[in-house]
């Protein structure tokens, strides 16, 4: 099962990846693939409300239309790599207001 952070901290490798000097790599090919993989998991295991899943399918479909993009196309696919970087920027984005929401009502309990 993945969590949260989990899920923040492949996205923010993807990120960091996709800046990279040669998103064509190898190494950038796997981190696009084990964000997308864990996007996924979170979306079908993890209980979200739509914004969130929808992001999770925006990454998915993105990176993997990028990941194939890159493996077939050795030259650099710069709409489809901004594409994905939206798609991240908008799931890191849900993921940290989701983790704020959790840490306020928690607090929140705690004092009642």
């Amino acid at each position: 099962m993945v969590g949260i952070n989990e899920e923040l901290e492949a996205a923010e490798a993807a990120k960091a990846a996709l800046s990279a000097i040669n998103p064509n790599s190898q190494a950038t090919i796997r981190i696009l693939r084990q964000a997308k993989y864990v996007a996924a998991l979170a979306m079908t295991t993890l209980p979200s409300d739509k914004p969130l899943n929808d992001a999770r399918h925006a990454v998915v479909i993105t990176l993997s239309d990028l990941v194939r993009a890159l493996e077939t196309d050795p030259t650099p696919q710069f709409e489809k790599i901004d594409t994905a970087k939206g798609a991240i920027r908008s799931l890191e984005w849900t993921l940290k207001a989701r983790q704020e929401l959790r840490l306020r009502c928690l607090a929140e309990g705690d004092q009642a």
